[in-house]
């Protein structure tokens, strides 16, 4: 009997052995992959930042991303995010000449709650679908050149200002470089409420974007 015993112990512990030794679809003891080895951790958190071009009043213009986010069990992100945006580098609007004669620049920012589930995290590429919920505010602005004061011949005139609401979803493609490195590049679109300018509610600020990032943490 006390062999039988000893038989069916030993054979409980080898087959526990057996299977916790498997690999799963995802790495050796379901640790994540990442480009440069595995990693494992159910919470973590990450700052990233970000930059790309977006679309406003149907012009192009620079966009900053930053993001501030408690990774839990690899799968969802939740935090701060914040972007700011100018179209001042790409040249002056100049669809408004009864408003505006000398054209005027787009320059805002805005931020919120962010939320970001992920596809596969295991995987060292995978998917991210990020949605950034809050508000911004808006300035259009008009540059005056004034070639009698050397000391002040480039000044912006405050023409407009507005406050908006945003909702912002995006698909997001991430690399996990390392266990504390990953990069992504995606597309997201930016609804918004309308904003004034020139007297009339006019939808502006709605467009895609196209970004890259670098998150650093521990995820």
């Amino acid at each position: 009997m006390k062999r039988k015993i000893t038989s069916l112990i030993v054979a409980l512990f080898l087959m526990g052995a057996t299977g916790s030794a498997q690999t799963s679809p995802y790495g050796e003891n379901g640790d994540f992959q990442t480009v440069f080895g595995r990693h494992s951790g159910a919470l973590g958190g990450y700052v990233s930042l970000g930059l790309g071009n977006t679309l406003l009043n149907d012009n192009n213009a620079l966009l900053g991303q930053m993001r501030l986010a408690v990774r839990l069990d690899h799968s969802l992100s939740l935090g701060i995010a914040g972007a700011g945006f100018t179209d001042w580098i790409y040249g002056v609007n100049e669809d408004r000449p009864d408003w505006s004669p000398d054209g005027y620049n787009i320059q805002g920012g805005y931020g919120g709650l962010f939320i970001e589930p992920v596809f596969a995290p295991r995987f060292p590429v995978h998917l991210a679908f990020p949605i950034v919920f809050g508000v911004g505010g808006v300035v259009f602005t008009e540059e005056n050149d004034n070639w009698d004061n050397w000391d002040d011949n480039a000044n912006f005139y405050v023409l407009d200002r507005d406050v908006f609401f945003v909702i912002e979803p995006g698909v997001e493609l991430e690399f996990n470089l390392s266990p504390f490195i990953r990069m992504g590049t995606g597309v997201n679109y930016r609804f918004t409420s309308m904003v004034e300018i020139d007297r009339r509610n006019e939808h502006l600020l709605n467009g895609a974007s196209v970004f890259i990032n670098v998150k650093a943490g521990i995820f």
